[in-house]
């Protein structure tokens, strides 16, 4: 796997320069008050003016969201390389902005003709990680080189605005605790909550390791929940805990029963 083209979330400042040590040069700082599901997060004017950065934000926002980013983004740093969005919202405020722009749905972009239409308004669009290999690389070679693929991280399996967790201990009378695990027809998933919502995350950390992605722009790694070691470990070749691959190496095509299927 290239480093080179590598993007990775920043936890910590002071991870940095382990990581610039590796050949990694591309870094997404999550932005304050932007974020749901990431437990740490920066200020415009805390993240460091001698890197070339992308802000990251994934959370979808209300109406007083967008004015607040909209003064944000008028006013960018010129070390703001770019950013990293959820919301569609955003597409209408950015589209004038001379920043790279890469769009990640988490549950979307699974088709090369829906990726292929947002591409007329972003530089980079993530790939579905609730596709197989085999569709990855298809779709990798129907637009390459401008693509982000998911290569490491936990994955979001559900995003709510509703403070679920905060509602279920109160209901029960329990003591709050961020990082509560849960189990679903044998999957584990653990709830993390801030004042903008509730994100439920896939057990275990997912790893695209084995994968050969040629045609990437970028590979990506969501760092939250992650340490340094983890990091570090994977871009050296190592998977850094226990990890799946999500539904890369499932067949997604099921028969189903009906009259006349046995």
């Amino acid at each position: 796997m290239k480093k080179n083209n590598l993007l990775i979330t920043i936890n910590q400042i002071e991870d940095i320069d382990k990581l610039k040590k590796l050949g990694v040069s591309n870094y997404a700082f999550p932005l304050k008050e932007f974020c749901v599901g990431i437990p740490n997060t920066f200020l415009i004017s805390e993240i460091p003016k001698e890197y070339n950065s992308f802000l990251f934000m994934n959370r979808v926002l209300d109406n007083e969201g967008i004015d607040k980013l909209k003064v944000i983004l008028n006013n960018l740093p010129s070390h703001i390389k770019g950013i990293i969005f959820d919301d569609l919202g955003i597409l209408n405020i950015v589209k004038d902005l001379k920043i790279e722009k890469i769009l990640y749905l988490n549950h979307f972009n699974s088709n090369v003709l829906s990726i292929k239409e947002y591409l007329k308004y972003v530089d980079s669009v993530v790939v579905s990680t609730d596709i197989n290999k085999s569709e990855l690389d298809f779709i990798l070679k129907e637009i390459p080189n401008k693509l982000t693929v998911c290569v490491l991280g936990y994955l979001q399996a559900m995003y709510s605005r509703r403070l679920l967790l905060d509602n279920y201990c109160t209901y029960y009378n329990l003591k709050k605790e961020n990082g509560l695990v849960i189990t679903s027809n044998n999957e584990k998933f653990f709830v993390y909550e801030n004042e903008y919502g509730t994100v439920l995350y896939h057990l275990p950390c997912y790893s695209a390791m084995h994968l050969d992605i040629p045609y990437s722009k970028y590979n990506f790694i969501n760092s939250a929940f992650l340490n340094i070691d983890d990091i570090t470990k994977f871009i050296k070749g190592n998977n850094p805990r226990k990890t799946d691959t999500g539904f890369l190496d499932i067949d997604l095509i099921y028969k189903l029963k009906g009259e006349n299927n046995d």
